[in-house]
């Protein structure tokens, strides 16, 4: 019988893995087990050969069953969440809020949101899926950075964190909302009259 590409090949000592789950199944005592030779590889190498092909045995089920929740999780992970996605809605999030601080003078704050809101714009016009959890992180940690930036000494005074909590959660909300807003318009356009 021709092995299959999960079992490894083992020396003359150790157990066959199917002599060790005819083993498992009925026991040493048992007729079933087989031949003369698989008793005389039970008792030449009852303790190395059962219990490490035991071992590799059990070893390679406990790998299988630990490793497949965590692949679920990734698989899951991997289509809510983009690190692609979210990395190039951080650029163009901090590259249009400084780009919107320097266009409206006076208020610089205000053109930073709305900055955002045009990146959250444009990613739902363009994107195909939705990223209201990129957009959104990406927004909110530009417009807390912008927020820290301008409010440095104040920052660094210690009060600080009434200050960053306004830069994440207005970058948060122009975000998403933008985001929503381009989402909704791009359906709009694309829809039959």
């Amino acid at each position: 019988m021709a092995e299959r590409s999960d079992q490894r090949t083992r020396e003359r000592s150790q157990l066959d893995t199917e002599e060790l789950e005819e083993l498992l199944d009925t026991g040493p005592d048992s007729d079933d087990v087989g031949t003369g030779s698989t008793e005389e590889a039970i008792s030449a190498d009852a303790d190395s050969g059962l219990l490490s092909g035991l071992g590799d045995r059990l070893g390679s089920m406990v790998t299988r069953t630990v490793s497949r929740p965590l692949a679920g999780v990734r698989s899951r992970l991997g289509q809510l969440f983009s690190v692609r996605t979210f990395g190039v809605a951080l650029l163009a999030s901090i590259v249009a809020a400084f780009a919107f601080a320097f266009v409206i003078p006076f208020v610089d704050t205000l053109g930073a949101i709305a900055g955002i809101f045009a990146v959250g714009l444009g990613f739902g016009l363009v994107g195909e899926r939705r990223q209201y959890l990129e957009v959104g992180l990406a927004g909110a940690t530009a417009a807390a950075l912008g927020a820290v930036m301008d409010f440095l000494v104040v920052a660094l005074a210690g009060r600080g964190d009434l200050i960053l909590l306004f830069g994440v959660g207005s970058g948060l909300l122009a975000g998403v909302i933008g985001h929503y807003v381009g989402r909704d318009l791009r359906s709009g356009l694309t829809r039959d009259i």
